[in-house]
């Protein structure tokens, strides 16, 4: 009878702590999630959302790659699906981990890596909100274990685990978290996302400091890169060569670039230089003469395109990913083009109404994929027709 009863206790042992760890997952997945202002949490989700081995390109970097290469662009004028690995200021520390996790979930005929990581002049590698802008929101496999393990201090380790600890907090904030909480909800049920990645801001450029652009294409002046950043350049560079990792293009996203960032431009040019020399592609896009003759009023503010931007940037890059590169239009099932071709009409209608934003120079506002945005795209497009 004993026996009995400790069986029954030891199940409902076993139930209880099922269960709590069941919520706690639940809790630090949607409520208590990190749904920061650069919406890293819905993009890297969408991500990890995209069919296995289904993306031609993968887009790795920091806020250039999300806010300036459109993936349902990319895809109506050249057949190639993509989407950016991408979260704001990603650090120089993270990208070796951000290649295993590209190659664990994705087969791509070509990483774009944008350089923006290796060419600060301040320090970005021990800033919080950097490196939880990406490891936050990976799901837990080795490849997020051993980032963990190898860059982040042992007292601090346990946040970085199980991320409710740092973010039980959240609950104070609501309702401001529930529209994104509830846009991660739906997009996972969908199983896609419309516009694989790309944000922008509502907004036209005003230039005040003068802007050096016309001059930057025959500039070829360097800067050595901050201490903390070439010797990371090099053992990334080491550790693509060691594991013959190939199909990996270097390249830098245009700026506005003023006399405060042209030391940063200068440190481009160098960043290319130990690139070329340890034998990879390096695109300087800081030097084109056509994007870097865009004026300010495609920006939306000095380090980003705003959407009339980002459509010129990835018409450039599409050219050179099929001329150059030769990526070809992907093989997909049915069911994956009839999605792509709705992240295409998505984008045409979040096209019009972000213009539309701009035009009546409200203030400046975020314009990404949540249910509050999706709703009002939706129904500005049915207004409009």
């Amino acid at each position: 009878m004993k026996k009995k009863l400790y069986v029954t206790r030891a199940i409902k042992l076993l139930s209880f702590g099922l269960l709590l760890v069941l919520a706690v997952l639940f809790l630090q997945k949607y409520p208590l999630s990190n749904f920061d202002d650069n919406d890293n949490r819905l993009r890297m989700d969408g991500y990890y959302l995209e069919d296995k081995d289904s993306l031609d390109v993968v887009m790795l970097g920091s806020s250039e790659m999300y806010s300036g290469v459109i993936a349902a662009k990319l895809y109506e004028d050249h057949g190639i699906t993509s989407f950016p690995y991408a979260t704001s200021s990603s650090t120089a520390g993270a990208m070796k981990t951000q290649i295993k996790e590209i190659q664990r979930t994705q087969n791509p005929k070509l990483i774009v890596v944008e350089i923006n990581a290796f060419l600060y002049g301040t320090d970005n590698e021990t800033k919080e909100s950097s490196l939880r802008g990406y490891i936050d929101n990976v799901p837990m496999s080795a490849n997020k274990f051993d980032y963990i393990q190898t860059v982040i201090e042992p007292d601090d380790r346990a946040e970085y685990f199980f991320p409710i600890i740092k973010y039980h907090g959240v609950w104070n904030d609501y309702p401001k978290p529930l529209d994104r909480c509830l846009t991660m909800m739906h997009q996972e049920m969908r199983g896609y996302t419309y516009l694989r990645g790309f944000k922008t801001n509502a907004n036209i450029f005003k230039a005040t400091d003068k802007v050096l652009n016309a001059k930057l294409p025959r500039d070829d002046s360097t800067l050595a890169l901050d201490k903390r950043y070439e010797p990371k350049l090099r053992e990334f560079l080491q550790y693509l060569g060691d594991e013959k990792i190939e199909n990996v293009l270097f390249m830098r996203m245009p700026h506005l670039v003023t006399k405060q960032t042209y030391n940063r431009f200068k440190r481009g040019n160098e960043a290319g230089r130990i690139i070329q020399e340890a034998g990879f592609d390096f695109i300087n896009l800081e030097r084109d003469e056509e994007l870097m003759s865009l004026p300010a009023e495609y920006y939306y503010n000095v380090d980003h395109f705003n959407i009339n931007g980002a459509e010129k940037l990835t018409e450039k890059v599409g050219n050179i990913l099929t001329e150059k590169y030769h990526v070809e239009k992907a093989k997909l099932t049915d069911k994956q083009a009839a999605e792509w071709q709705e992240s295409v009409d998505f984008y045409h209608d979040f096209y019009a109404y972000v213009n539309d934003q701009m035009a009546k120079n409200h203030k400046p506002k975020g314009m990404r994929e949540t249910d509050s945005v999706i709703k009002d795209v939706r129904n500005f497009a049915a207004k409009n027709k």
